[in-house]
């Protein structure tokens, strides 16, 4: 069975030196000129920062030594060796991090000015759609229950800290980015490992998706005007996957990449209707602004061009032990005996599941300047210029 997501309330008493890397580190983001005063995110462990572990302590390796260990110098419960994607967004509009939710929880839910800046309702091993549809079909989360529907109820109950009224809520809102996932790589990866035929994975799409429109209609009832809505990334190409997934026959693997092609196209298969629906959302909703964000091509471009970005590792695991991978099941990132490598910033791959500090920057400045965010999130701002925001 999956571990319970809890309901509110809760009440509980390396500096790089060398010139070679000074060349190839991307410049600094300049800070955007969009009027956002806050953020609320929902996620997986792409974009926790700190709920798995705030929540089930004894079941959250990112809680252990060498997690955290470039940006912040210790672990944070984030999934990376520093910051995530969700941090880096943060950070370009000028933004706090923001607090993970369970850690409001905990507090009683705080005060208001305690999440002015918004609230990250991630939680690692989440998947979209809630674990009893997987389990009728003999898929079990050991992870955890907090699918998107859960972390949409834990915003509906903080959002009387954030704001007094619904009135007010609204005009909150208005001034507020929501980051809605990626969700769907756990569905689909956990339906992958108990077996289950591509086909059948293929046919929950739809579902995942469905939960998605739901969590944007409900955001845009509560009075969000900018969504931002990421397509789930390469899988093909995450240590995990190509370990679980190793195979003999050349033809499974992408000669350019060497990841795994057969996977990769299903998360190209969520992401197309992904995207279709975004376009439905956005035709029925003019008045509210949906973004597509491409994680997918963001990070492909990673590994079609590691050189160019000045990462010497592609596919091979920075904190891991064993395998053509450096990734052993039995063991992983976290456990004692499992060191990270010397320099992770040369890696594109963290833990087997999730990338380096350095590689969520580099994606994430694609993101930030327009390249791979439909509508162009640099035009958005520019036109937030001209709005009544700055009158």
């Amino acid at each position: 069975m999956a571990l319970i997501c809890p309901s509110l309330p809760f009440k509980f008493t390396p500096i790089i030196s060398t010139l070679f890397l000074l060349f190839i580190m991307p410049k600094p983001i300049a800070i955007a000129a969009c009027p956002y005063t806050s953020i609320f995110a929902f996620g997986d462990s792409l974009t926790d920062v700190g709920n798995r572990v705030l929540l089930y302590p004894n079941h959250s390796h990112m809680g252990e030594p060498p997690y955290g260990e470039t940006f912040f110098h210790h672990p944070t419960g984030r999934c990376s060796d520093g910051r995530l994607i969700i941090d880096f967004i943060a950070e370009y509009y000028g933004l706090p991090f923001m607090p993970p939710s369970a850690s409001v929880m905990m507090n009683g839910g705080g005060n208001g000015s305690s999440i002015d800046g918004g609230v990250n309702f991630a939680v690692a091993g989440a998947a979209a759609v809630d674990s009893a549809f997987y389990e009728e079909r003999g898929i079990v989360n050991v992870d955890t229950n907090c699918s998107l529907r859960v972390q949409m109820r834990w915003l509906n109950q903080l959002l009387p800290i954030f704001c007094a009224s619904p009135s007010e809520c609204k005009e909150k809102l208005k001034s507020s980015l929501f980051v809605l996932g990626p969700f769907g790589s756990n569905d689909y990866r956990r339906a992958l490992g108990y077996g289950k035929d591509i086909e059948e994975i293929r046919s929950y799409v739809p579902l995942v998706i469905d939960v998605i429109t739901t969590a944007i209609n409900d955001l845009i009832e509560l009075g969000a005007t900018t969504i931002m809505v990421p397509g789930i990334l390469p899988d093909g190409c995450i240590g995990s996957v190509l370990t679980e997934f190793e195979s003999d026959n050349k033809e499974d693997y992408d000669p350019d990449t060497g990841c795994l092609t057969w996977v990769n196209e299903l998360s190209e298969y969520h992401n197309q209707h992904l995207q279709q629906r975004l376009n439905t959302i956005q035709h029925h909703n003019p008045d509210v602004v949906i973004i597509y964000a491409d994680f997918y091509n963001a990070t492909m471009e990673l590994y079609r061009h590691p050189e160019k970005y000045g990462f010497i590792s592609t596919l091979v695991v920075c904190c891991g032990e064993g395998g053509k991978y450096n990734l052993n099941k039995d063991v992983g990132c976290g456990d004692v005996q499992v060191k990270s490598c010397p320099e992770p910033w040369f890696y594109i791959d963290w833990d087997g599941n999730h990338m380096t500090d350095r590689a969520n920057k580099i994606v994430s400045m694609a993101l930030l300047d327009g390249t791979c965010t439909s509508p162009s999130i640099n035009t958005l701002c520019d036109s937030f210029k001209k709005s009544a925001y700055y009158i």
